[in-house]
């Protein structure tokens, strides 16, 4: 079987969990070069650069040298894909989109940066905890996203989401604008960003609109807790067992949390007149109290496996709280052939979590482990290519324009992957039920991941909606659904089905657990994988109860998203339909990738400190005398932030005199820390952390979504189904190409208009909706511009 991305030649720029990104195009056959300098990429040797650098060379080339200099140019000249985060120093190093692509036409160049847009803040970096605490992604965490309680300060969020959905964008971006060339000749200059990364890693962001301000979730209302919230807290309970280990509790649907309320033996008293409305309708906070300290008590009468084994038969939305280890043995990554094992020259054998996407007829192969520094040091370089370079304008379009995918699939774990897709020029037909998408009822939350998309209503338990589906299949490149295993089949569009309709087609399976294995067929939620992957355990700090937790949701949608691209260019290429899988376990691991891997004599894996602020003295929040800072250092910089903080004592003090003893006594570090930069404000210890050359930041005391209105990166937008709202831009740029501005779409909002381009006429959909086979939206209800996406050209004409 040929590999997606074989004689693709990559030069990759980049330190750290950046370094993801071109970890997926080596694992699906890309021959990909990494950059390091004399002491190589600053996570060598520390958890997770064996994961992200994984069948990779590696070279030595020093930017600040001419030699090495003309190393890299000569390597990118070569090349078909450069990623690089060098940001201002691009251009000054002839290494910016301009001057590569001036020399290369074909290349593919994407530029990774900390803010985006936000070119103010760029001087701060791109490590994860600083983006996330200067955008204000650390605060307003509750009880279903990271904290244990309502907090009013800041928390750091153990899981890279930020990188993760960096790396992802940039992968979509890469694949298209490779799909593209296939047909231009011609490469494209992308670029992303961390800020980019965190909005669409984010779930609860609803963006409502009052004037020109943004209303954060927490604070709609009066500002207290909604009880629709505290309902909704009943329903992702993390819950002690009788064997001190815990389990996630995920029974939002009503039948699954009567069918939870029934196994502990408080199912009749929802028929009482107090208790009926539970959990969504739950009366009073006291009573919301009252009720869960009785579910509580009820769940610590069994240990964790007795209540799966009860569970996992009577379809009770449930997961136990696992360590990474336990992960790693899960059967169903097992089952589905998600783990793979690399025998490394220093540390033996590693298990480590497989590719991010499973593909059937080009599927990635992990050619062997992270390489020792400099072990292309007498490689000679790339062959030149022999092909001349095609006669082609630059092209304005967008790198999907043209192909149409199709979304049978509701929620957000799937759907988010179309959504970025639509961004990138790609037409998204959104298939719903009658009812709509379950996720409509979050409001504005829907409409970020309605954008862009058209919506036909259809009942696929009639024979007419099968037969309007698959028109809709024949006519799509790509078709990706959620459904459990079994339930396509039954409803016409199963793999096989799909395929004989039109062989060429992407289809994308966006699982849960996985196609196969014992719990195959079980619902999952945006908790499940947090719950398994041990980032529960993890982000609750030490010694402390496991959290639930939101960010699963969002990055499976990123990886359906790179799923997706990957297929369509594999068909590009090689002429292949084929089926794909991602899974919401897959993916979360890929989050907490650094922790994604298992061997003998591993040293132990870093936690949260007790309080949920951080790691160690050197990566953590501290409180000042106004605001907090996030302080993120290395040993390498112990001189500056002594001076920094002024105690110049600390260098001869034995407790701190060396990378081991500050180790041993990390704690005591944080305490004398603490006091120290409450002696001043945070704002003042971020200036002098930029004299002295430290990554420190205040924190940003708005949230996501104010930091977002208020650095003006996002647009007011208005529809007449869901009001007044603030519009997320595309999170990929595209040079070149105007920005495709994506609408929402209302229930049947397009039925009209799509089933006429199949041919039909508007007696035969009058009698359709009768018969109750579709669902048009009423006129009152659509947008005037008709259609689910705008693409601009450069002049600005439709």
């Amino acid at each position: 079987m040929q590999s997606i991305f074989e004689g693709l030649r990559v030069v990759d720029l980049t330190e750290g969990m950046l370094s993801m990104t071109s970890a997926v195009l080596a694992d699906f056959g890309a021959d990909v070069v990494k950059i390091e300098t004399e002491s190589g990429d600053s996570e060598r040797g520390r958890p997770g650069f064996n994961f992200w650098n994984r069948g990779k060379r590696s070279l030595i080339a020093n930017l600040d040298s001419a030699s090495g200099q003309r190393r890299i140019t000569e390597l990118v000249d070569d090349a078909d894909v450069f990623i690089e985060s060098l940001s201002s120093r691009s251009e000054q190093l002839g290494l910016d989109p301009d001057s590569t692509r001036a020399r290369n036409p074909r290349l593919v160049h994407c530029s990774l940066t900390g803010f985006g847009e936000a070119t103010t803040l760029e001087s701060f970096g791109h490590k994860d905890e600083i983006v996330m605490a200067k955008v204000g992604r650390l605060m307003a965490n509750d009880p279903l996203s990271g904290a244990h309680e309502d907090i009013d300060h800041p928390i750091y969020l153990a899981a890279p989401t930020s990188t993760y959905g960096c790396a992802t964008l940039a992968l979509q971006g890469i694949v298209s604008s490779l799909l593209q060339r296939e047909r231009t000749g011609l490469g494209r200059a992308v670029s992303t960003s961390l800020l980019d990364g965190v909005s669409a890693a984010t779930m609860r962001l609803a963006f409502e609109r009052r004037g020109d301000d943004v209303i954060p979730v927490r604070s709609r209302g009066d500002g207290t807790i909604p009880i629709l919230m505290r309902g909704i807290r009943l329903c992702f309970l993390a819950v002690e067992t009788s064997d001190n280990r815990y389990i996630q509790m995920c029974c939002r649907q009503p039948h699954l949390y009567r069918n939870w309320m029934s196994c502990i033996g408080l199912g009749d008293e929802l028929e009482t007149d107090r208790w009926s409305g539970l959990p969504l309708a739950v009366k009073s906070h006291a009573d919301a109290d009252e009720w869960e300290q009785r579910v509580r008590e009820r769940m610590r009468t069994k240990s964790q496996a007795e209540w799966m084994d009860i569970f996992r038969n009577l379809d009770i939305g449930a997961d136990p709280f696992l360590t990474e280890d336990e992960f790693l043995r899960h059967p169903q990554l097992v089952e589905n052939d998600r783990l793979i094992t690399i025998d490394d020259p220093e540390l033996g054998p590693i298990l480590q979590l497989g590719p991010l996407v499973k593909a059937t007829a080009t599927p990635a192969h992990v050619s062997g482990p992270a390489p020792s520094l400099n072990s292309a040091r007498d490689w000679t370089g790339w062959e030149p290519r022999s092909e001349s370079l095609q006669s082609a304008e630059p092209t304005t379009r967008l790198p999907l324009d043209g192909y149409t995918i199709l979304e049978v699939a509701s929620f957000l774990a799937a759907p988010l992957g179309p959504t970025l897709l639509a961004e990138l020029g790609a037409r998204v037909i959104k298939v719903e039920p009658i009812d709509g998408d379950p996720f409509r009822s979050s409001g504005l939350e829907f409409v970020h991941i309605a954008n862009g998309k058209e919506s036909i209503a259809l009942d696929l338990k009639t024979d007419q909606g099968r037969a309007i589906l698959h028109q809709l299949i024949e006519q799509s490149d790509a078709l990706i659904h959620n459904f459990r295993p079994g339930v396509p089949e039954k409803l016409g569009f199963g793999y096989d089905e799909a395929c004989k309709i039109r062989p060429d087609l992407v289809y994308l399976y966006g699982a849960s657990y996985g196609s196969n294995g014992p719990e195959s067929h079980r619902a999952a939620f945006h908790s499940t994988p947090n719950a398994l992957c041990g980032g529960g355990i993890l982000q609750a700090g030490k010694s402390n109860p496991p959290v639930n937790d939101s960010y699963a949701d969002p990055c499976s949608g990123l990886a359906t998203g790179v799923a997706l691209a990957l297929g369509l260019l594999a068909r590009e290429r090689y002429g292949v339909g084929q089926y794909l899988e991602t899974s919401m376990l897959v993916s979360a691991g890929w989050v907490h990738s650094a922790r994604m891997e298992s061997y003998i004599g591993q040293p132990p894996r870093p936690q949260l400190t007790q309080d949920q602020l951080g790691y160690s003295a050197f990566r953590r929040l501290y409180e000042c005398a106004e605001g907090w800072i996030m302080l993120s250092v290395d040993d390498a910089d112990w001189p500056s932030l002594i001076a920094l903080v002024g105690a110049d004592e600390w260098s001869e003090d034995r407790r701190f005199k060396d990378p081991s003893t500050r180790l041993e006594n990390d704690r005591m570090l944080q305490w004398l820390l603490e006091d120290r930069f409450k002696t001043n404000t945070a704002a003042t210890w971020e200036s002098l952390g930029q004299q002295h050359d430290l990554a420190i930041a205040s924190a940003a005391e708005r949230t996501l979504e104010e930091f977002l209105v208020h650095s003006g990166l996002l647009e007011s937008a208005e529809h007449p189904a869901f009001g007044s709202y603030w519009r997320l831009q595309p999170r990929v740029r595209v040079t070149g190409s105007e920005r495709a501005h994506g609408l929402p779409c209302e229930v049947g909002e397009h039925t009209d208009s799509i089933l006429y381009s199949l041919g039909y006429e508007p007696a035969q959909v009058d009698a359709l909706e009768a018969a109750k086979v579709v669902k048009r939206a009423a006129t009152e209800r659509r947008h005037p511009l008709g259609t689910g996406i705008a693409h601009l050209q450069m002049d600005g004409t439709r």
